[in-house]
């Protein structure tokens, strides 16, 4: 009765929840049975008992996109007072929401082509996908702009520093092979290689900018940055050598197919089945580099300028040379900040991650799991977790219901759905489903649905991960 009882609940939350769940990482991938793109996740995992095909370009459509200092409603808020009728900007609750670190992220990735199929012990993938990663982080001390440079209730100078700023991005192809074993009842153990080309990449070496504001008003400005760039642009210069201007080149889609940028990902994988109910997993993705070589530059500037203030007695009495004074500060201001460029090669990672997973399969359509998932952002270890619970039914339908904890944001629920209709299968999945019901609180948005083709053969009496036994 009370299996009965659960089911009744659980269907009516996943039609409720996937009925808006086309928007919104990809932990739920993993407990969703029966999707080949949970190999992406984890390489050791065997979704298919026989062989599949991705629907070429629709096989995978990947979107996430992440803010964890604030949302929409975080910033734009309803007044109060004599302004409750009207929509204010509220950078104050913004900013009480933020961390000392803030992340915005945003990925995408395309499946061109996929397939795979078991052969005995082993499990065999191939595919070629387009990835785009891009991270920034962003400290809470950007807020501090608001209140400018001078603390006037205290009657003294504020100062802003901007230190532990960090921006990367990436555009590549690659090609993939994986292959996974069962070495005995228990252990299973995969790994894939790819090929990268690289597209385009901005990455910052280091970003320090200083705003210092003396005991008598004169502001002091001090910056030394440097950033990695690989995007065809057309650069000018001035008479001493500096730049003095830069634009995308009109040649920048040449890069989609440019062979310049060569790069070798890695991604390792073990499972490791407890008992018959319970499978432990563990992951990295993404290991591996790009080495840049075509259309490379690095540009960076070190120098400080300082700001006395502006006489306004020439403005007052009408004189118009106040002007030109701006037009010579905004020129001392350009000239103490010039950027220099080196063309040289440089290598980039690919923003890897690892994952920790746990799946215990109660009933036959009935399963309960876990994954923490994690990567580096400039050397900071950014967590995730997940909590999920899977309903199959039968061959038709598997899905699963999520809940995750992300940086900052602590309530996510997500959801996903496999359709099979005979070997064909569509199927969505998301991390986080109020980024449909209520986008303008959401901190973090994703997605990823497909089309495949499945052939599992005749069924067997275990619904699981393939589990082949000495002949």
């Amino acid at each position: 009765m009370m299996m009965k009882n659960f089911k009744k609940l659980y269907i009516s939350a996943l039609l409720m929840l996937v009925s808006v769940a086309t928007m919104a990482q990809d932990n739920s991938l993993m407990f969703t049975k029966g999707i080949p793109q949970s190999n992406q996740l984890n390489v050791a995992f065997r979704p298919v008992k026989k062989w599949y095909l991705s629907m070429p370009a629709l096989g995978s459509v990947q979107m996430n996109g992440a803010n964890s200092g604030f949302s929409w409603d975080d910033v734009i808020r309803q007044g109060t007072g004599m302004r409750s009728d009207s929509l204010i900007v509220d950078l104050d609750y913004a900013a009480s929401q933020m961390e000392e670190n803030n992340l915005f992220a945003t990925e995408a990735s395309l499946q061109v082509l996929g397939f795979g199929f078991a052969a005995n012990k082993w499990f065999f993938s191939f595919d070629i996908n387009h990835k785009l990663k891009a991270k920034v982080n962003y400290p809470l001390s950007l807020m501090n702009l608001r209140y400018g440079n001078w603390n006037f209730e205290d009657d003294k100078p504020i100062n802003h520093s901007f230190s532990n700023m960090y921006v990367n991005g990436i555009d590549y192809h690659e090609v993939a092979i994986g292959a996974s074993r069962i070495i005995n009842d228990k252990l299973t153990l995969g790994m894939r290689v790819k090929y990268i080309l690289g597209v385009a990449n901005v990455q910052s070496e280091y970003m320090n900018l200083e705003m210092q504001t003396l005991d008598n008003g004169t502001m002091l400005i001090n910056s030394d940055m440097a950033f990695r760039t690989n995007i065809p642009l057309d650069i000018s210069y001035d008479a001493d050598g500096f730049v003095s201007s830069f634009d995308v080149s009109d040649e920048v889609e040449d890069n989609l197919t440019s062979t310049d940028n060569v790069g070798w990902g890695f991604d390792f994988g073990a499972t490791y089945q407890v008992t018959d109910k319970l499978m432990l997993g563990a992951a990295v993705n993404d290991l591996g580099f790009i080495k840049w070589t075509g259309e490379t530059s690095r540009l960076y500037t070190k120098g400080s300028f300082e700001y006395s203030g502006v006489d306004v007695s020439d403005e007052l009495t009408g004189d118009d040379g106040d002007g030109e004074y701006l037009d010579q500060i905004a020129d001392d201001f350009e000239d103490a900040f010039k950027f220099n460029n080196d063309v040289e090669d440089y290598k980039t990672g690919l923003m890897g991650s690892f994952n920790v997973s746990a799946d215990y399969q109660l009933k036959r359509w009935l399963n309960f799991g876990v994954v923490s998932k994690n990567y580096w952002l400039d050397e900071k270890l950014v967590p995730q977790v997940t909590l999920a619970t899977g309903v199959q039914a039968g061959r038709i339908l598997s899905t699963a219901i999520t809940y995750s904890y992300m940086k900052n944001a602590p309530a996510n629920l997500g959801a996903g759905l496999a359709l099979n209709l005979g070997a064909l299968q569509f199927y969505a999945v998301t991390d986080n489903l109020s980024s449909a019901l209520k986008p303008e609180t959401a901190k973090y948005v994703n997605a990823r649905l497909g089309i495949n083709f499945v052939f599992n053969g005749k069924r067997e009496k275990k619904q699981e991960f393939i589990e082949i036994t000495e002949e």
